[in-house]
């Protein structure tokens, strides 16, 4: 640095003007090197880089926009699978061809028609007439351009280049997406009407009318209200329909009632109900599960993205409602159809889930958890009282499309505006989220008169259109004499007359049970025989005032120079004018830190999004896998009690939701004191907690769950709510068979909010097991505390029930009744573990995130596939015959084995860890063979026995350096000592394993064995023997079987 002292700059005026020159160029030349390496940057280069940086994060907001919207686009297509499968499962056998191709058409065959057709009228009209643009002024009535999807992107003449058109400037990226997401809406929509007129419409005809609801009476309703028509500003606040009660579901009702009171009821329908019962169960219930698990891209997705934190907590607020509002209803209509009938009613339950979902959907982002139970609570006793009211006047609707879907659509709309979460009625949210209304800077008053009449309008609206164009457009039908099928074919059913094949079913067979004893003969014998084998950016910005400094004193002293230098005068205050100008260029500190705090708020706030979206999806594919435990143990177990255990499956869900929202996330999550007692949590019961409300303005402030990207404890009540309730349903199977429904829905209450949630209070939840040792336990994603509570807890129950009469007297009356069930069970319940056990990553806000996720389920592949081919062979080995339901098991038992470690093991250990799970459940199976131990689905084996063992191999093979470099928790990292990693950890890393399985095992169970031994002891567990005899569907269910095959 050049540096000139006032002595230097005295001596300097007596020297020549040659070396002043000579001291003016050396000046020139220094100072742009000074300032160049003194750290500055020019305002130029960083509002470039900032501009860079800002539209990166757009982009990829906008990527995450495009993600979240294709994602649950694509679940809201898979509910037509739900609906197909309900409503081909509520009607006759005859019909069943018909019905599923139905509702193909709609989305494009009744379900094929439906979809197909409807997707057509989307594109061709539908979207034209709901989003396209209404003209300026706004007609508010219809939209007129974008037909086809002309619009949707420009091209360049003369280069060709496509540019997609964005549907707005809230980050949604393209028309394409939106058309997607709102293509899923809209079929949905037509599909709810195929259920009404179901067995008795021709399905020509149906497609018609599925075409003019896709491309135009929907897409009406749409344009009035999503589209930004006169119904979102008929008050001076507009309607509130988040996700689509009436928009929807109630256009969708309305339509299912014209048609189905225009067509009359099915022949006989009235004469002779029991004819008319579902004629197979299990679709039924795997319809429900479908549709249930479809919602979560329903509603969620309705935020419209996710691109920011609050929208993330909005998500995660709206998949909590979703859920609390499903269950309540779901088990309120169980209890109501019980009380009235005296036999339970599994339809009757699938339907009350339905009416949950559908009351919820309007308000389900406008309304907190505690109303979000009583909207479930309330649209129960509204889809039942409908339902009473369409038997009473011999409207037949075969699936309950109008009590589901129109008059819960209607309360749903209500509920709304009713318990809209504002301060009291003064501070009105409606769309506006976790703020309010605004005037000005302050939250407007005194809005409930008009949210209410918007309400009240939309319902209307909907109702007065739906009503009467799908009235009209059934009736003009009718009159053509080409809507309803003929006598004659009603008679003998659509599959016979017009479908090849002619049914949809065909089940004969003899000679099975004299097999299966000569294979269980086999068995037994070879199985003596078997032998067990273990096997930042920062850019430094600084003033240089000491170069400013010596600048000054030297332009002082040049100023008193002699006349002879004025030319050397004008020369530097030339180069200090330049100097000026140069240094003005720069950055000041201020203006970079603002400018950097802004971006990493964005960035924050992106990655919370990404976080909200990873684990909202996550929770779904893991609530998904009630829909496979319920398959896999329904066909595990006999016909005559599929009903029952179908129920039980359904009830486990709805019950364990209940008890997971009163207490188990309080007792598991909630704050634990100061210092932590290391036990249980004592706050947060009923959700009280999940956020603040400011008591002036009554605007929310959803609380954070801690300071790792986790937007909202709502967030994370619903994923760890999916785990829960999956632990749960684990003993489910283990009691199969025997034990009275309503029994174990109350421990089924008792595991989700007492049993469950203390063993994740000691683990996840902080407690004393996470720092037992040095290290403390390593559960990545719950060999142990999920999997090892649910198998020890139903191994207990199965001890303390005893087995199922003739079990072992007379085993081949038990095998599995309904293979194809078990199988379709075992892959829903390994594509839902790529939720349990990725989605335990707990976030997706970085590439390291992503990298583990990737790493784990990679892992979760390898020990699934290696676990079911493993247990196949043996099995093979032993019976010399192949065996479907140990292939099943056996990749069960690969992923409840690997669930522990598979964020701390390479590749090669997740296949070691598969194939020892692999031995680990055929030898256990066949100990509790060998002791009698009765166990339908294998679930103490599975979840109990692999669960230790996974649980163990999180610690045996963990990937660091041989056993010096423990990782655990670490992920691709290891445990740190100062600044180096520390060794010398596998003792205390196994001795936290050991310490978690000898606490899981006690704490479960012991309370688990004590609680149905005290429910024995009051003679309220198991069925008698007369009922085990009959089977449980035909004494206490209604209709009395799962399946009715017969044509």
């Amino acid at each position: 640095m050049l540096t000139i002292s006032p002595d230097a700059a005295r001596h300097e005026q007596k020297l020549p003007v040659q070396e002043n020159k000579l001291l003016l160029a050396q000046l020139k030349e220094e100072v742009p090197r000074q300032l160049q390496i003194s750290g500055w940057v020019t305002q130029t280069e960083f509002n470039t880089k900032v501009a860079a940086l800002e539209s990166y994060d757009y982009n990829l907001g906008g990527a995450m926009d495009s993600a979240w919207l294709c994602l649950c686009g694509a679940l809201v297509m898979f509910m037509h699978a739900g609906f197909a499968m309900l409503e081909t499962g509520s009607c006759r056998v005859k019909n069943a061809s018909n019905v599923l191709m139905k509702n193909l058409v709609n989305l494009g065959t009744a379900f094929a028609w439906n979809v197909c057709v409807g997707t057509l009228g989307w594109w061709v009209f539908g979207w034209a007439f709901a989003y396209g643009d209404q003209g300026t002024p706004k007609n508010g009535f219809i939209g007129t351009s974008e037909f086809f999807g002309i619009g949707f992107y420009t091209t360049d003449a003369t280069t060709g280049v496509i540019t997609p058109s964005t549907c707005d400037s809230s980050g949604c990226q393209s028309k394409m997406l939106s058309w997607f997401f709102q293509w899923a809406f809209c079929t949905a929509g037509a599909t709810i009407v195929s259920g009404g007129v179901a067995e008795r419409v021709k399905s020509p005809t149906y497609a018609v009318y599925a075409f003019f609801m896709a491309s135009f009476i929907y897409p009406i309703i749409v344009a009035w209200s999503w589209g930004g028509g006169f119904l979102a500003t008929i008050t001076s606040v507009g309607y509130m329909d988040f996700a689509g009660s009436g928009v929807v579901h109630l256009t969708g009702g309305v339509s299912a009632l014209a048609g189905t009171i225009v067509l009359g009821p099915r022949k006989g329908r009235f004469e002779n109900p029991e004819e008319f019962e579902c004629h197979n169960l299990p679709l039924v219930v795997l319809g429900t599960f479908a549709l249930w698990f479809g919602w979560y891209g329903f509603n969620p997705g309705s935020t419209l993205g996710m691109h920011d934190g609050a929208t993330g907590a909005l998500a995660a607020q709206v998949a909590m409602n979703t859920t609390l509002s499903a269950a309540t209803g779901g088990i309120t209509v169980f209890l109501l159809r019980y009380l009235i009938l005296k036999k339970y009613d599994v339809g009757g339950l699938c339907n009350g889930i339905l009416a949950g979902l559908v009351s919820i959907t309007a308000g389900c982002g406008n309304v907190e958890c505690g109303s979000a139970f009583a909207i479930g609570l309330v649209g129960a006793f509204v889809y039942q009282a409908s339902s009473m009211l369409l038997q009473k006047l011999k409207i037949d609707d075969p699936v309950d499309a109008a009590p589901v879907h129109g008059f819960c659509g209607i309360w749903g709309v209500l509920a709304a505006g009713f318990l809209d979460w504002g301060k009291g009625v003064d501070h009105y949210h409606g769309w506006s989220g976790f703020g309010c209304v605004m005037d000005g800077a302050a939250c407007k008053t005194g809005l409930f008169g008009d949210a209410i009449g918007a309400q009240f309008a939309l319902i209307a609206m909907v109702i007065v259109w739906s009503g009467a164009l799908s009235g009209l457009a059934f009736f003009a039908l009718k009159m053509t004499g080409l809507l309803r099928i003929s006598e004659e074919v009603e008679e003998v059913g659509i599959d016979t007359q017009s479908h090849s094949p002619p049914k949809a079913y065909s089940l004969g067979g003899a000679g099975a049970i004299e097999q299966h004893k000569t294979m269980l003969q086999q068995r037994k014998a070879r199985s003596m025989k078997f032998l067990l084998i273990i096997a930042t950016l920062v850019v430094a910005v600084a003033g240089d005032a000491a170069l400013f400094a010596e600048v000054e004193a030297l332009r002082a002293e040049v100023r008193e120079r002699q006349a002879s230098l004025e030319e050397q005068r004008a020369e530097i205050l030339a180069l200090r004018d330049a100097r000026q100008l140069q240094i003005s260029g720069w950055v000041t500190q201020t203006e970079f830190n603002t400018k950097v705090a802004a971006l990493e708020s964005y960035d924050y706030n992106l990655g919370g999004a990404m976080d909200s979206a990873w684990l909202c999806l996550c929770g779904a594919l893991v609530m998904f896998m009630h829909a496979g435990f319920a398959m896999l143990e329904t066909g595990s177990c006999r016909v005559k009690n599929a009903s029952n255990v179908l129920m039980k499956n359904l009830v486990n869900v709805c019950v364990g939701t209940l008890g997971w929202w009163v207490f188990g996330w309080a007792f598991a999550y909630g704050d634990q004191g100061t210092p932590k007692n290391g036990f249980i949590g004592t706050s947060e019961f009923f959700g009280i907690g999940f956020y603040t409300t400011d008591a002036t303005t009554g605007v929310i402030t959803p609380s954070t769950c801690d300071s790792s990207g986790c937007q909202s404890k709502m967030l994370s009540w619903f994923f760890q709510w999916a785990f829960c309730t999956a632990g749960a349903t684990i003993v489910s199977g283990g009691v199969a068979e025997r034990v009275k429904s309503p029994t174990y829905a109350v421990y089924a209450f008792f595991m989700a909010s007492f049993i469950y949630p203390i063993i994740v209070a000691w683990s996840w939840g902080g407690g004393f097991l996470a720092t037992i040792t040095s290290v403390g336990y390593m559960d990545f994603a719950g060999s142990g505390v999920v999997h090892l509570t649910g198998g020890v807890s139903a191994l207990a129950g199965t001890i303390v029930l005893g087995p199922r009469k003739g079990r072992f007297e007379n085993p081949e009356e038990f095998e599995c009744h309904n293979l194809p069930l078990v199988v379709l069970g075992t892959f829903a319940l390994w594509f839902g573990w790529y939720g349990f056990n990725p989605g335990s990553t707990l976030g997706m806000h970085d590439g390291a995130t992503g990298a583990l996720a990737a790493q784990v389920a990679m892992n979760t592949t390898l020990s699934a596939a290696t676990g079911g081919i493993t247990v196949f062979l043996l099995r093979y080995l032993i019976l010399k015959k192949y065996d479907v339901g140990g292939l099943c098991n056996g990749i069960l038992a690969g992923l409840v084995s690997i669930t522990a470690g598979c964020g701390n093991v390479e590749c090669g250990s997740a296949f070691a860890i598969g194939l020892v799970g692999a031995f680990v459940y055929q030898a256990s199976s066949m100990l509790l063979q060998k002791l009698k131990i009765d166990d339908p689905v294998d679930a103490a084996p599975v979840h109990g026995f692999c669960g230790i063992w996974g649980v163990l191999a999180a610690g045996f093979l963990d990937w660091g350096k041989g056993v010096d470099h423990y990782h655990g928790w670490s992920g691709f990292g290891c445990v740190m000592d100062g600044a180096a990693c520390k060794t010398g950890l596998f003792g205390d890393a196994i001795g936290a394993q050991f310490a978690l399985i000898a606490m899981v095992i006690i704490w479960s169970g012991a309370l688990s064995g004590l609680a149905f031994f005290a429910l024995k002891m009051t003679g309220l567990l198991r069925i008698s023997e007369e009922v085990e005899e009959v089977g449980i569907d035909t004494k206490s269910h209604s209709p009395p079987k799962a399946y009715s095959l017969s044509q």
